[in-house]
């Protein structure tokens, strides 16, 4: 079983690539949920559905690249912040630890522990 990287301004955790991919099916789904009409949320989708297909230490979610903008961070905040509620109790932790990330609230890098259960 790999683990993955996620950073987001230089900051970041390790989770298992199993875990972080049915993280992202859940906020994925939660995203097309009343999904707003713009060209900037379907390559994330994509690219993301994509991402969730890796098992092998390498997924890379791009989010210092799809989320500089302020109003795509809002709203990946919003979706995780739904998805959170459905989420498994597997995935909760990686998806908290997404949250807190996109929230400015860990500060660790790719130096920290690589198991957060």
């Amino acid at each position: 079983m790999g683990t993955s990287y996620v950073e987001f301004r230089n900051h970041g955790f390790w989770a298992r690539d199993s875990i972080l991919s049915d993280w992202l099916t859940t906020l994925v789904d939660e995203m097309r949920v009343g999904a707003p009409s713009n060209d900037w949320l379907p390559p994330i989708i994509q690219h993301w559905e994509l991402q969730s297909e890796i098992d092998g230490g390498c997924m890379a979610l791009e989010l210092d690249s799809f989320l500089a903008e302020d109003e795509k961070l809002r709203y990946v905040i919003s979706a995780a912040e739904s998805a959170l509620k459905r989420s498994s109790d597997v995935s909760e932790r990686t998806g908290s630890l997404f949250l807190a990330l996109l929230k400015g609230e860990v500060k660790t890098d790719a130096s920290g522990p690589i198991d957060y259960h």
